[in-house]
């Protein structure tokens, strides 16, 4: 069957039987139809129910003829698929509608391949943005009915019943677990801080749990870090060595053992450093990549305020951070993933008394406070010089994480124990030592704190 046939079959269905608009389910537009006249009708199906006005062959000849348009629609009738192959053909249309546009993008390189006028670098941020579009039309699944949501969220519930409300991917810090649930597909995570408070430290920490106690395939994208540099963190995090020591060389008989030990379980390729990609539109088609292969179960980025966005003259770094803020959002949803993303703050949360971040110090852009579900708050008092918090305890070592924003459920102060040294985030009460080789993996857990 010829293409434009498939094309005059598929929109007679609709004028003959106008409820099948509603079978598309998107999944095909005006631009899914090559003829011209066809585009035209199918957009005039779309105009009338868009304004809620009955779509017949008589009203569907009037749209057309208010767009200057001459074709006859009753030229339509008689001309249709069987409403048993109707969505088959929709899908058939669409492959149709991808190689056009694969097509069309390979002579627009072509043309601006040859163009010297033409940096290629902006090019190259047209191919990405292309290729994401075009990708972004494979999409061709059906709404989901009523009937399959309701059975998604009672097998949540089974599943949140049978492991203590955990739902999504555990953290390995039982506290963030039970506020959350784990962290959730489709959620963005933002944990901001002030420099030297433990952002990366304590989202290294949070990928290496998943990574290595979870066995969840992770990547942590960074823009600010070397992969080298994150790896020896994340030795440090593993073997409690400190991190001079590593950086010095100058470990002890007794360390090198414990390193050499530690090294074997790190090569799990369970968690990927991404260090060569600076761009919104390299990090999407990068883990998207990744996510058809398989190979992601959750998304760092550290951080937001280094992603390079191509946006445009005249805009400015707020429009460019809700741009991104957006556009990663957008991707964990598409992804079904959590998306954890590390931000800074500005310095008014220094000018507070006891120097106590809060959503309104988020750098850049008030949009980062609407698309995060989550928003986390780094904060170290003992940083600031407070000795003692309120109940008079010493913070010598303490970090909390202040949920400020939590779209599903409550906000609480988690209280943990900061290894400097280390760069480790550790459980409040106990520190746990690494043993090699009994214990592969030094558990890194938070508990309930009753005293915040």
């Amino acid at each position: 069957m010829k293409n434009t046939e498939l094309e005059q079959k598929v929109i007679g269905a609709i004028v003959g039987a106008p409820d099948l608009y509603f079978e598309t389910g998107g999944m095909i537009t005006a631009h899914s139809f090559y003829t011209h006249d066809y585009s035209v009708t199918f957009q005039a199906v779309e105009n009338l129910h868009g304004q809620g006005r009955p779509v017949t062959v008589d009203t569907l000849q009037n749209e057309i003829k208010k767009g200057g348009e001459k074709f006859n629609v009753y030229d339509l009738l008689g001309h249709s698929v069987s409403h048993l192959t109707f969505f088959e053909s929709c899908l058939i249309l669409r492959q149709f509608e991808i190689s056009r546009e694969q097509i069309q993008l390979g002579v627009n390189l072509a043309t601006l391949g040859n163009d010297e006028k033409v940096d290629p670098l902006t090019t190259n941020d047209m191919l990405l943005a292309e290729a994401e579009r075009i990708t972004s039309l494979t999409d061709m699944s059906k709404p989901q009915t009523n009937a399959e949501l309701l059975k998604a969220c009672t097998e949540k519930m089974d599943l949140a019943s049978k492991q203590q409300g955990l739902t999504g991917i555990s953290t390995g810090f039982n506290m963030l677990d039970k506020m959350y649930g784990g962290r959730q597909q489709g959620n963005l995570i933002i944990k901001a801080g002030r420099p030297a408070m433990g952002k990366t430290a304590q989202a290294l920490c949070e990928a290496y749990n998943m990574a290595y106690l979870g066995d969840k395939k992770v990547t942590f994208v960074s823009l600010e870090m070397s992969a080298e540099e994150l790896m020896q963190r994340l030795v440090s995090v593993h073997t409690q060595i400190p991190v001079t020591t590593l950086q010095e060389g100058s470990l002890t008989d007794s360390e090198w053992t414990t390193y050499h030990n530690a090294i074997e379980v790190l090569s799990n390729p369970n968690l990927t450093i991404i260090d060569d990609v600076f761009t919104l539109s390299g990090i999407r088609t990068r883990c998207k990549k990744m996510h058809m292969k398989k190979e992601v179960d959750v998304v760092f980025i550290d951080y937001l305020q280094l992603i390079v966005h191509s946006s445009g003259k005249g805009r400015s770094q707020e429009n460019d951070l809700s741009d991104i803020s957006r556009s990663l959002k957008m991707m964990a949803k598409q992804l079904k993933v959590p998306v954890i993303a590390l931000s800074q703050l500005n310095r008014m949360s220094e000018s507070t008394s006891e120097n106590r971040p809060n959503m309104s110090h988020l750098r850049g852009s008030g949009a980062i406070e609407q698309d995060a579900d989550v928003i986390e708050l780094l904060y170290r008092p003992e940083y600031y010089g407070h000795d003692t918090d309120g109940n008079g305890d010493s913070t010598e070592g303490l970090a909390y994480i202040i949920i400020a924003k939590n779209r599903h459920g409550g906000m609480k102060d988690v209280k943990f124990r900061f290894n400097k040294e280390c760069t480790r985030f550790e459980d409040p009460e106990t520190i746990h030592a690494y043993q090699a080789p009994t214990q592969e993996y030094a558990p890194i857990t938070s508990s309930w704190t009753d005293d915040i």
